[in-house]
């Protein structure tokens, strides 16, 4: 589950243009290059360890206690994907895969000496999910070894150096947490984003048995066990519509709520401390996360830090201190440490950020607003406004569209949206039906043969912006990546005049193909998405690569050539075919990438080709040129 996963998300991300003359304006690639630590944990020895990448790959490294220096602990080609720490602070496993192909092998490093070996690694094998045992001498992790599409969990013994599989079902089954004697073993079974199952398996034994109600679909995101091993916490939409923290009671005692006050708002996620005394409870409220803790198995509400509007990550119990970290629009995700049972106490940073010598500070914040659809569905959106800007002005404007397609747009420190509001660019980032963070109802509105109705609502922002007066359709940039490519290439075919630019990250524009090609292990749950391979009729209609002839708009298609997930042949067809109907259009490709654009040398040419593709189109459209003319 995404909670269980230190997965390294490295956006090219945006400061206030009346703080700077034009002389003196920071650069895309200082925007790029400005950088901070991330994924923080605190060892019981008082090490702390994360990934940063300060020569442009993550990679992991160590601060001794109260140190300042820190030691570089890893030196992949490509960069590591992440790492799970043992309670004991004495092993940790580091994933990292080959020119972001997403194949995570997985390396066991041995914190006394800093030595790092290979343990699982196969060129197309996923290793993935790592679950330390609470003795800290042992781990389950998962992978598709046997079949491509099916992943079965393992566990690891650290001393024995011997692996026992104690899941092997078809299907995507996770470790997610052990006992407090490590004797049974609690496994997540992703069948789609709303239906979830949970199994219990001895590891004894190796048999297993579902916990969850068999007979109804419903999601259940993984927190942990109690403390007596009696019962398990999760977040779910059981019988319901908001996602809300329930105990699963083991000995068939039914799923009980947790928190009633917080019925109307969605759980985002949780975490246990080391003795399952205190659970920290984050809510997803409007797309912003808060944190509060209680204690277990009471439910009393006790101190947790003061801390602004934002989204509160990284959350980790090291002893009597609280580790976790804190963002928003004009605040980097820096690491604290904040001691439990001290109210008054300020929360102390354990890490600082590289800004390239800008001033975060005057990054612009958003405004949360709400757009009605071609059905009266109200749909959230937020929008960022350059310091300039005037009421009634016309701005060029880039409409993200958030992947998934049960993503949400959140609105955490973002650089590449904060430098094109230097430029006097707006932003805004909607939430289409389909998307996380408000509901089971809202997340299914888009699911197979509704699929474009997701399509309009991202048409509909961009009628917003030219109804409000923020923009001329032609100044208006549809972006996106992954899910979010194929609505830039679904908006830019059918409503064609409602936008002046298009640019496709990692999009899928054929249905079909894309099905065909991703990887096994990912397409039984894209299908329940976008439709089955069995109906290719349907599939080949909401496919943006056969309406390619209306496309009126200059498109921009970046890719890497190592993508697992939306394969390179999604974006050398659509390119071909613009070409062929000569249309206006330019292609990036990078040979060391997979899904997204992990190198920062890559990140900087991305986004240096994206500012003079959107000021040539659109600070250069008709509209803007008669504008300045006049």
């Amino acid at each position: 589950m995404l909670t269980r996963r230190l997965a390294l998300l490295i956006a090219i991300l945006g400061i206030t243009l009346s703080s700077y003359s034009h002389a003196d304006q920071p650069t895309v690639q200082q925007f790029v290059k400005m950088r901070w630590p991330v994924a923080g944990r605190l060892a019981p020895d008082g090490r702390f360890y994360y990934i940063h990448n300060p020569d442009g790959l993550a990679q992991l490294y160590v601060r001794a206690a109260g140190g300042k220096d820190a030691t570089k602990l890893t030196d992949f080609p490509d960069g590591m994907m992440g790492y799970t720490m043992s309670d004991d602070g004495k092993w940790i496993v580091v994933s990292a895969g080959v020119g972001g192909n997403e194949q995570s092998n997985l390396f066991l490093l041995d914190t006394s000496t800093n030595r790092l070996r290979a343990l699982f690694c196969h060129p197309e094998i996923v290793f993935d999910s790592v679950t330390w045992r609470r003795d800290s001498k042992a781990f389950a992790f998962k992978a598709n070894d046997i079949s491509r599409s099916d992943f079965y969990v393992y566990v690891y013994d650290i001393a024995k150096n011997a692996t026992k599989r104690v899941m092997a079902e078809k299907g995507d089954y996770s470790p997610v947490d052990f006992t407090s004697d490590g004797k049974r073993l609690m496994i997540v079974k992703s069948n789609s984003a709303t239906h979830t199952q949970l199994f219990e398996a001895d590891i004894e034994s190796g048999k297993s048995r579902e916990v969850t109600p068999a007979s109804e679909a419903w999601a259940y995101e993984p927190v942990g066990y109690t403390r007596d091993d009696q019962s398990f916490v999760v977040i779910t939409d059981y019988r319901g519509d908001t996602a809300a923290f329930a105990t699963l009671n083991l000995s068939g005692g039914g799923i009980k709520k947790l928190f009633p006050q917080y019925d109307s708002i969605e759980a985002d996620q949780g975490t246990f401390n080391t003795e399952r005394t205190l659970l920290a409870v984050c809510l997803n409220e409007d797309g912003y996360r808060s944190m509060h803790l209680y204690t277990m198995p009471e439910g009393k509400e006790v101190a947790s830090p003061k801390l602004p509007r934002g989204l509160i990550g990284n959350i980790d119990f090291a002893g009597e201190n609280l580790i976790f970290s804190m963002d928003n629009a004009n605040t980097p995700g820096l690491i604290y440490k904040w001691p439990l049972g001290k109210p008054d106490a300020a929360p102390v940073a354990l890490t600082e950020a590289d800004t390239q010598g800008i001033d975060v500070s005057k990054f612009r914040l958003p405004e949360l607003v709400r757009y009605k659809s071609f059905d009266g569905l109200e749909v959230p959106a937020f929008v960022y406004l350059p310091a300039s800007y005037k009421k009634g002005a016309k701005i060029p404007f880039i409409i993200e569209y958030h992947g998934g397609p049960e993503g949400q747009y959140r609105p955490s420190f973002n650089r590449i949206y904060q430098y094109f509001l230097t430029r006097g660019y707006g932003v805004m980032a909607p939430n289409v039906r389909g998307s996380s963070g408000y509901g089971k109802k809202y997340l299914e509105m888009d699911n197979y043969k509704k699929r474009m109705d997701s399509v309009k609502d991202g048409v509909a922002a961009a009628k917003w912006l030219a109804d409000q007066g923020y923009a001329e359709p032609k100044q208006i940039a549809s972006y996106g990546g992954s899910y979010g490519g194929f609505m830039v290439m679904a908006t830019i075919t059918e409503a064609p005049d409602a936008y002046g630019v298009g640019c496709n990250i990692v999009g899928i524009c054929n249905m079909q193909t894309f099905l065909e090609r991703t990887k096994d292990y990912r397409r039984k749950l894209r299908e329940v998405e976008y439709g089955p391979l069995s109906d290719p009729e349907f599939l080949k209609s909401i496919s943006p690569i056969y309406k390619v002839d209306r496309i009126k708009v200059p498109l921009l298609i970046a890719h890497g050539e190592n993508d697992p997930r939306v394969p390179i042949y999604e974006a050398r067809q659509l390119y071909d075919k613009m070409k062929q109907l000569n249309k206006d259009v330019e292609i990036l490709v990078f040979p060391d990438e997979g899904h997204g654009f992990r190198k920062e040398k890559n990140r900087i040419t991305f986004a240096e080709t994206l500012t003079e593709f959107f000021d040539r189109h659109l600070k250069n459209s008709p509209k803007a040129r008669e504008k300045k003319s006049s």
